[in-house]
């Protein structure tokens, strides 16, 4: 979970709702630029990004869309979802063979 507001009580936030995750802060306009969302677009909190190892957007939700709805469902299918792609192939290692 990330911060983007500006002088964010992060501290604060983490005593309050006592989570079991960390949450970190960022800049908020170097974040939308990141995102790929103009400062003219509204983005409602609560703002959901789901961004996969190799850095790439693959979903994102905002406000009181549907996906809000049912969290915790919507982000086990999300993450499932992604976790079921198949990666590039991992680097074969050399047999005994080829290295004498």
């Amino acid at each position: 979970m990330v911060a983007l507001n500006p002088n964010a009580n992060v501290v604060g936030f983490l005593r309050q709702y006592n989570l079991p995750f960390g949450v970190g802060v960022a800049d908020y306009e170097k974040s939308r630029a990141f995102l790929g969302l103009s400062m003219m677009v509204q983005a409602y909190v609560p703002w959901f990004t789901l961004i996969d190892k190799s850095g790439q957007i693959r979903e994102q939700h905002f406000g009181n869309g549907p996906f809000f709805g049912n969290e915790e469902q919507n982000l086990r299918q999300a993450f499932t979802k992604l976790l079921a792609e198949r990666g590039p192939a991992a680097p074969k290692k050399a047999s005994a063979k080829a290295k004498k």
